[in-house]
């Protein structure tokens, strides 16, 4: 039997030339990449990831195809193009694949990370690869590996003076890019799996597009309906949060968001908070994990999905703290004018962010990029007078808040966060304060064990370790259910 890529390539020698466009990849800058010619793998693995690009969309058609012959869609690549992973056999012949081949080392790795100083990386893997596989991988080229709970699957921060480019050649690694001082420190972050399209997310290691096709002046002009809202603020709240961070954009570049009338309008923005799967084929995860997810806007998305707003109804929605709504909002509405991730730690546009009050400067350079400067400001209107109306009672009492607050952590022993021993255990000990005192400590490990601590304002626990990396991450929840977490990593030689 030929090998699936074997085959691909009998195809294409045979099929003549079609037409091709170029790649859009962060490595290669502003401009698409240059063409280039089809992969020849000089072996052949039991699974590789490769881009398919097609001359034109790949649409259903095109994706139920693939899935039929045993390719795996991974993701979308700009333009036209899907990464994939197959095994020996699948036949691609009729399905106008304009080239094939994989990402380059070179094409892994963030422009940003030379001027960060790789002090520590962020590390994605493509989503079929085995987290365990990559844990040893980067343990071979030389990093240790930081625990944060906070990461989305697929992912890793790593540390020290490891082998960059080796990791890069690695077929199972997507993306390279630097790790912002959050994500190391454990600060609590909200995370994004990156902006949407019908054929799957666009991979980290691709740029955007032109965004939506522009007006007379270069500008855009886009419609948003509220198609449902969250029951853990008030209605009010949900709405002046989000048309605040709609207004946030549209103060720096040509853009406009205009209530609209109907959810499934062209050039509309439907913001739907939903559970779990949602008609979209992309469940939500509950609380935790993925907050909200945008579609990219047209093209590649057809309408009426381009530009749309999903929020996890799971999630404890709040306003100024925690899961922040604006911030989150911020954030999506960025996606859905056609931005994709910023590799830049501190960006409102980075894959991982915390409360957001404004945009950065490398935010509002990556929408100046599509729409240009001259903010579109609505037009003015005219003062509403309000009715004359008898008056009304006193108010209820507001109900009272329900605590938010986390627990304060600490570990005090061992004084750092990478700590190498070669005993079978390590006593890991700290402290711990809340304004409605402390429940309880707890802990787990990355090899799978896990316990409670002794003590709660005060605590320590014995831990087992294995030969090689163990990362101990405890957790401090208080009598409300909030909790705060912190990590520590110990290297068993």
């Amino acid at each position: 039997m030929k090998t699936w890529i074997a085959g691909l390539s009998l195809f294409l020698a045979g099929s003549g030339a079609l037409a091709q466009s170029a790649l859009r990849l962060k490595a290669c800058g502003a401009r698409p990449c240059a063409s280039r010619g089809i992969a020849q793998p000089r072996s052949i693995l039991p699974r590789q990831h490769y881009i398919l690009q097609f001359d034109s969309y790949p649409g259903p058609e095109t994706l139920a195809a693939l899935a039929r012959r045993g390719v795996r869609i991974l993701g979308y690549v700009p333009d036209s193009a899907l990464m994939v992973s197959a095994g020996e056999g699948a036949d691609l012949a009729g399905l106008k694949v304009a080239w094939a081949g994989s990402l380059q080392a070179a094409d892994k790795l963030s422009p940003s990370l030379e001027a960060s100083g790789k002090s520590a990386l962020l590390v994605i893997f493509h989503a079929d690869v085995d987290m365990d596989e990559a844990r040893r991988l980067v343990d071979a080229d030389g990093f240790t590996i930081i625990a944060n709970p906070d990461l989305l699957p697929g992912q890793i921060v790593v540390a020290g003076d490891g082998r960059v480019a080796e990791l890069a050649s690695s077929d199972d690694v997507a993306y390279i890019l630097p790790a912002s001082t959050d994500l190391v420190a454990g600060t609590p972050l909200m995370a994004c799996a990156g902006p949407l399209t019908e054929a799957g997310p666009v991979g980290e290691y691709a740029t955007v597009g032109s965004g939506w096709a522009k007006d007379a002046a270069g500008g855009v002009s886009l419609h948003y309906f509220f198609q449902s809202l969250t029951d853990k603020l008030q209605e009010s709240v949900v709405r002046g949060e989000v048309e605040r961070a709609f207004r946030a954009w549209e103060a720096y570049a040509n853009v406009r968001f205009v209530a609209g009338s109907m959810a499934n309008a062209v050039r509309t923005v439907a913001i739907l908070f939903a559970r779990g799967g949602h008609g979209d084929g992309f469940a939500f995860d509950g609380p935790g994990g993925v907050l909200a997810h945008t579609f990219y806007p047209a093209p590649p998305n057809a309408e009426p999905i381009a530009g749309d707003l999903h929020l996890d109804a799971d999630e404890n929605w709040h306003a100024g703290t925690t899961t922040d709504l604006f911030s989150v909002a911020l954030h999506e509405a960025g996606h859905a004018l056609g931005l994709g991730h910023s590799s830049r730690p501190g960006a409102v546009m980075y894959p991982y962010y915390r409360l957001s009050s404004a945009l950065t400067d490398d935010d509002i350079a990556g929408i100046r990029a599509l729409y240009g400067s001259d903010g579109m400001q609505p037009p003015a209107q005219p003062p509403v007078q309000p009715p004359v109306s008898p008056p009304s009672p006193s108010p209820p009492s507001p109900p009272p808040v329900k605590d938010t607050t986390a627990p304060s952590l600490s570990i005090t022993s061992p004084g750092v966060t990478i700590v190498s021993t070669s005993a079978a255990s390590i006593r890991v000990a700290g402290s711990a304060s809340d304004n409605v005192g402390v429940a309880s400590v707890k802990w787990t490990t990355s090899n799978g064990n896990g316990g409670t601590a002794s003590g709660s304002t005060s605590w320590s626990a014995d831990v087992p370790l294995y030969v090689g990396n163990t990362v101990v991450t405890v957790r401090a929840y208080d009598a409300a259910g909030n909790w705060s977490w912190r990590a520590v990593t110990v290297v068993r030689r």
